[in-house]
């Protein structure tokens, strides 16, 4: 009588090794590609804000700091805006700051004085850049990038 355990055993035990090889084999890809590709994901994200560079007296805003732009920032007087300006020039809702895809915009929002931006007067919806220089009534922010 053929025994086929003893037969059968030493295939099993070879796939059953082969099968443990795989898995560990697969999950140290994973790792590795993980590894290599973790610093490439940071930098592809692009980190913008807004620095306080000059503001009126008795301004809430320090100069020097930074506002971070990561979605819609609505800049005004009125106590709802996310940046409130305690500034006589700016409008309740003056100007908002955005960002659509991979590009960051201003628009000005009707303000009574409006909102400059490198000292030119912004109309309608205007792609930042890095160094331009936003002007709010007598608070001037600058894009940082």
């Amino acid at each position: 009588m053929i025994d086929y355990a003893s037969i059968f055993r030493p295939i099993f035990i070879i796939l059953f090794i082969l099968i443990i090889y795989i898995i560990i084999f697969m999950a140290l890809r994973i790792m590795y590609k993980d590894v290599k590709n973790g610093d490439k994901k940071k930098i592809l994200k692009k980190s913008w804000g807004l620095e306080v560079i000059a503001v009126p007296e008795n301004s809430n805003l320090g100069k020097g700091s930074i506002i971070p732009i990561n979605r819609l920032i609505t800049i005004g007087r009125k106590e709802d805006n996310m940046v409130i300006l305690n500034d006589p020039y700016a409008s309740g809702y003056h100007a908002k700051v955005y960002v659509r895809n991979t590009d960051y915009y201003i628009e000005d929002l009707n303000s009574t004085n409006g909102t400059l931006l490198n000292e030119e007067k912004v109309e309608g919806k205007v792609m930042l850049e890095p160094g331009d220089e936003i002007r709010i009534g007598t608070t001037l922010f600058k894009v940082i990038g």
